[in-house]
């Protein structure tokens, strides 16, 4: 299968990417989240360092899974039949996937 290639732009430098082919719109889409969020916290001081930038919004994007997870907890609790067997399998899959998914993209950022 060829490989795709996108270029993602965060607070102002360039990522080049490799892809499965097809995710390029999907890889930007998540880098423009990934570029709001770092513009925020740079707030137009352009000596921030970059590291050190990535590692912030990381945390802010960790935390906002983490809130998401506990939400979803919740919601599993207060839902016997999404506490089944099958419903965990599911959920316990989907992390799985999300997560191979965000370290393969991690391993591939390469600052220009």
């Amino acid at each position: 299968m060829a490989e795709g290639r996108v270029t993602i732009s965060i607070n102002g430098h360039n990522y080049p990417l490799a892809c499965n082919p097809g995710e390029e719109e999907h890889i930007q889409a998540l880098a423009a989240k990934l570029d709001k969020t770092a513009q925020q916290i740079a707030g137009g001081n352009s000596s921030i360092n970059e590291s050190r930038l990535l590692v912030m919004v990381g945390l802010i994007f960790a935390d906002r899974i983490n809130d998401l997870e506990n939400k979803n907890g919740s919601a599993v609790s207060e839902n016997p039949a999404a506490t089944s067997e099958n419903g965990q399998e599911q959920i316990v899959t989907s992390i799985e996937s999300i997560t191979k998914r965000i370290e393969r993209l991690a391993s591939q950022i390469k600052p220009d």
